[in-house]
């Protein structure tokens, strides 16, 4: 049951990253992010965290706390590249 448990982890965490990518490839080509809402990235953020805590204090699974961590990082950086590239474009 533990191998089905981390084969399933593993599927869920390749599914997110990949889901990231386009986001953050498209705000750092276009330098552009009016597209993106960054209440719902703050949430993302917010909930990231709040499972990468869960993570570190209640499991003891290596991959659990990588795979949350990297999506904490990946959730930063979108929110980081919208406020950046929305600011960017009000001052123009």
């Amino acid at each position: 049951m533990e191998i089905l448990g981390n084969v399933l982890l593993a599927i869920v965490s390749v599914c997110t990253f990949v889901s990231y990518f386009p986001q953050i490839i498209k705000c750092l080509k276009t330098k552009e992010a009016e597209d993106l809402s960054i209440w719902s990235w703050v949430l993302w953020v917010v909930s990231s965290l709040a499972y990468t805590l869960y993570a570190f204090l209640c499991q003891d699974t290596i991959m659990l706390i990588f795979e949350t961590s990297l999506e904490l990082f990946f959730c930063v950086v979108i929110l980081i590249c919208a406020i950046v590239f929305r600011n960017k474009s009000k001052n123009k």
